[in-house]
């Protein structure tokens, strides 16, 4: 065999148990985060999960903050007068989570926020607290702030409006 051949055998199979290890470590790493291990979407269909059928109009493909977790793109978004209902789209359907509907008695705080270097909303949900959940301010603006009425609170410096609640009230 050729001294050239051998060499550039000898690294290939380098490469490939070396892609082998990283694939053994970096999967578990990657389904783990998927999973909303760190108090996303696992967390709140322990709470909010639902078998409803969402309500219309649906906003396609938003991108959310849920826990931790960013889902950018894949969660289909509806509202009516009893609460927010989320749903995993293509392609984060593979993880198979349950759609989540949240009653709107349970949204406690909303504040300012960032996503994507825009102006978004951070609401947190649960008395006690279940979760955040973080959306951009078109979303929250179309289909949350509709709901939930216009008890608003100016917030000093970007011109966002928290709304604070009572639980129970609105």
């Amino acid at each position: 065999m050729d001294r050239d051949f051998l060499a550039f055998l000898a690294a290939f199979v380098v490469v490939v148990a070396l892609f082998a290890i990283g694939i053994r470590f970096l999967l578990p790493m990657i389904a783990q985060h998927l999973k909303g291990a760190a108090g996303g979407w696992g967390r709140f269909s322990r709470v909010y999960a639902t078998t409803r059928r969402p309500p219309a109009p649906i906003f396609r493909r938003q991108s959310l903050v849920v826990g931790q977790i960013l889902y950018r793109n894949c969660v289909n978004v509806g509202s009516d007068g009893l609460g927010l209902y989320l749903e995993l789209a293509f392609p984060m359907t593979i993880l198979r989570r349950r759609p989540l509907f949240v009653p709107w008695m349970e949204f406690q705080r909303v504040d300012a926020g960032r996503l994507f270097w825009r102006k978004a909303a951070l609401i947190s949900l649960g008395d006690p607290l279940v979760g955040t959940m973080t959306a951009p301010m078109d979303l929250f603006n179309a289909a949350i702030r509709p709901a939930i009425g216009t008890v608003l609170t100016p917030l000093a410096d970007d011109g966002i409006y928290p709304i604070l609640f009572i639980r129970g009230r609105f």
